[in-house]
């Protein structure tokens, strides 16, 4: 390869070595490498002052492009919509002059009635955008993970299970509606959604070991799902007891747990179709009609007249509320030990059982409070017995 020719320039009449960069003259007495060096020291400095002079909203975009490459479509949405709350408030500023105040700023004003896990998933990114400008040299520190830009504790959201009440209509209402026999095994199997989309009931319900095995997850992929043996954890893939209320729901059931009209596997437009419809077809079985004819015909009319007629009942399940109630209802409420209880969840560790899922009922807390009670009479009696005994013995 050949050498680069190095530039020389010829000395001028005064002396001096002159060249030019953008209509500005560079002199040196010395010799012509100073000159040359003058001006390509002014380039990297006008460089320099040009990449510091980048705002928010220039580098944010490109570079949540940059640094999530192959994260799904869904999961990339939501981490653009919190850098587009950002560039909202702070796109037009130089990212070298951000303050952590500024960061404080938009927690306050786009995160005002936020989740405390969404607000904390937003400083996550936040930190991760600075550090990488910080990095670039595009600004000295990072304003996000200064303590005066610390984010407001966000609302605490509870975990949503079941009452015994709607669990109760859950098993006896609409057994017929075709999204019955996911909802069943959400409720008895504690199969997370994506996981219920995904089970084809020839292939992985043994109805002669009563076992039921999770091989597969629906991963969001535009319209459609894409499914793969990659879970949620690494111990998503497992197997569960199919527990009697189960295997009567499924017993007769062929192909995939919820289908689409045509038999073929769910798409995520279909899902919410058919779980609204669900939704609408209990509110319609536990009130005895449909709402839109709620408090219309005559005999309501007349109720509603007097004050008497009944306030509407919402069926305002979820499907992770099932989840919810599988671990709570159906196995710490029946003693369920808590590392096979992570097991049959799919959980890596019990963390999340005892901080999200593990909703303690009114019936345990009675339970546990007679098995109390009761080991409290037991040892008074047991010490009345031995203060008698030892009366009898000094006498």
């Amino acid at each position: 390869m050949p050498r680069e020719k190095k530039q020389r320039l010829k000395k001028r009449a005064d002396g001096r070595y002159r060249c030019r960069y953008k209509g500005i003259e560079f002199y040196s007495t010395v010799s012509s490498d100073d000159a040359i060096a003058q001006r390509e020291e002014y380039k990297r400095s006008e460089k320099a002052n040009a990449v510091r002079k980048q705002t928010v909203a220039d580098f944010a975009l490109p570079w949540l492009q940059r640094s999530f490459p192959s994260v799904s479509d869904s999961t990339y949405t939501g981490l653009a919509i919190h850098m587009q709350h950002l560039i909202d408030e702070i796109g037009n500023m130089r990212i070298s002059d951000v303050l952590p105040s500024n960061i404080k700023a938009v927690y306050s004003r786009q995160y005002a009635s936020c989740s405390n896990s969404y607000v904390k998933a937003a400083r996550q990114l936040f930190s991760a955008l600075f550090d990488s400008a910080v990095a670039d040299g595009l600004c000295r520190s990072n304003p996000a993970r200064d303590k005066t830009a610390r984010p407001h504790k966000g609302a605490a959201v509870k975990p949503r299970t079941i009452t015994a009440q709607q669990r109760e209509w859950i098993e006896t209402l609409c057994t017929d509606h075709r999204a019955y026999p996911a909802v069943m095994t959400m409720l008895y199997a504690g199969l997370r959604p994506q996981e219920a989309k995904a089970l084809v009931i020839d292939r992985d319900v043994d109805f002669d070991n009563d076992v039921i095995t999770i091989r597969e997850t629906a991963h969001n992929n535009g319209q459609k799902y894409a499914f793969s043996a990659r879970g949620k954890t690494d111990k998503a893939n497992r197997q569960i007891p199919l527990f009697p209320p189960l295997k009567r729901a499924l017993s007769a059931k062929h192909g995939y747990l919820i289908a689409s009209a045509h038999g073929e596997r769910v798409t995520q437009t279909t899902w919410r179709v058919v779980w609204r419809s669900y939704c609408t077809s209990m509110e319609t079985a536990i009130n005895g009609i449909s709402k839109r004819w709620y408090g219309k015909t005559k005999e309501q009319k007349a109720l509603l007249e007097k004050g008497e007629l009944k306030e509407w009942i919402s069926f305002d399940v979820v499907p992770y509320s099932l989840r919810h109630a599988f671990c709570a209802m159906i196995c710490r409420d029946n003693g369920v030990e808590l590392n096979v209880c992570r097991r049959w969840m799919g959980h890596a560790d019990s963390k999340m059982i005892l901080q999200v899922y593990d909703s303690v009922s009114e019936d345990r807390s009675a339970r546990e409070r007679k098995k109390v009670e009761s080991q409290l009479i037991r040892g008074q009696k047991e010490g009345q017995v031995e203060s008698l005994y030892a009366e009898n013995v000094e006498k």
